[in-house]
């Protein structure tokens, strides 16, 4: 006979609660298993405090009232796939997230989700479904977090990592594996092998703006409050049962849908967790749209700078003007670079180029800042 876990009555509670018209169903899932100590571990973000609680005590029923109001807004990124916000949006579903992760028993969600939203936004502002970028959240949380730890000893927050992949650039993964108890040290040669964020927009209290940058540029980090019933979360559109809080968590929000009234959340605690480690969150709960904090906690970028040296791949395109000074390659798995090294070097670009692609050979192409700085042929 299976020992009756302290867990199945707490899933058994929440099914009660769920049981008259709730919107989401509990199950066993990898967090259910783990003590409160293990599952607290896992949530990385400051703790608000009272103050600005308080001050956000509307502010729910404000987040589902502008949400659903920025259905069929006038969209602002030139390059959005259509000129109005749509009712229901997943860069799932178009082949531009990357696979869930999972962080273990160590406070790095702001890392994972910062992460996230660089991986995404650089596939999707490329329109480059086979990037298949990895960033290094061990540096992002081991190196650039642990720096602040005197300041937030209780968690990091999404806009300074940010603002580090902006200044500083991530490495990728292979050059600092992930290891939750941050083991390990960056390769020397990572700035080699990095991305480095574009301007960073904060999107905190604001709805209408965190859809448009989804619809325009990419993933968004947001913080929320993470209320104990969510551990047992199986699927569905999640509204709290329980005003029992653990503590605050970070996630990438890669879409919307306004017939069921949420976001789509990617997490990181696995694919044992949720809907496939993803999570459809109402609008309004858990302050996802504007976490208690005087500061930016919904954030996104407008692009992503690369430098390395990527995979094999097909050019598929050239394109030069009168002068070939201006003149691009589109690479199979990395979207349009331009050729650098003035009227000579891409005239010699170009002739390189030429017969790999009339062919359909792979070339191995160097990016630096969107251009093709380097080229190897017959790889």
């Amino acid at each position: 006979m299976a020992a009756n876990h302290p867990y199945r009555a707490e899933i058994a509670a929440v099914r009660e609660l769920l049981a008259d018209g709730g919107s989401w169903h509990a199950a066993e899932t990898s967090l259910s298993r783990l003590s409160a100590e293990s599952r607290v571990a896992r949530l990385g973000v400051p703790w608000p405090d009272d103050a600005e609680l308080t001050a956000r005590a509307e502010q729910p029923e404000r987040m589902l009232f502008a949400a659903r109001a920025a259905a069929g807004q006038q969209v602002i990124s030139s390059v959005a796939p259509s000129e109005v916000l749509p009712p229901r949006f997943d860069l799932r579903q178009l082949g531009f997230t990357t696979p869930v992760k999972d962080q273990g028993e160590c406070g790095s969600c702001a890392a994972f989700a910062t992460a996230a939203a660089l991986e995404g936004t650089a596939a999707y502002t490329r329109g480059a479904r086979g990037l298949g970028l990895d960033l290094s959240e061990a540096q992002l949380h081991f190196d650039y977090a642990a720096a602040r730890e005197s300041l937030h000893p209780d968690g990091s927050w999404p806009d300074e990592l940010l603002d580090d992949a902006m200044a500083k650039g991530v490495a990728f993964e292979d050059c600092y594996p992930y290891r939750e108890d941050g083991a390990g040290s960056v390769n020397p040669g990572w700035r080699d092998r990095l991305a480095r964020a574009e301007e960073v927009v904060d999107l905190s209290g604001n709805p209408a703006a965190i859809k448009h940058h989804i619809y325009g540029y990419g993933p968004v980090a947001a913080c929320l409050v993470i209320y104990e019933d969510l551990f047992h979360y199986a699927g569905g559109v999640y509204r709290h049962t329980t005003d029992k809080t653990s503590g605050g968590h970070c996630v990438a929000l890669v879409g919307w849908d306004d017939v069921e009234g949420c976001w789509i959340a990617k997490n990181s605690w696995g694919t044992d967790w949720g809907e496939g480690g993803y999570v459809r969150i109402a609008y309004g709960e858990g302050y996802l749209e504007d976490y208690p904090a005087a500061r930016p906690t919904t954030l996104g970028c407008t692009g992503v700078n690369l430098r390395a040296w990527l995979p094999p791949q097909r050019a598929l395109r050239l394109f030069t003007s009168a002068h070939d000074a201006n003149a691009w390659v589109y690479l199979e798995n990395a979207g349009w670079a331009r050729l650098s090294g003035g009227p000579r070097g891409t005239a010699t670009a170009l002739a390189m180029l030429a017969e790999p692609r009339a062919r359909g050979s792979a070339v191995a192409p160097f990016i630096d800042n969107d251009e093709l700085a380097m080229l190897r042929i017959g790889q």
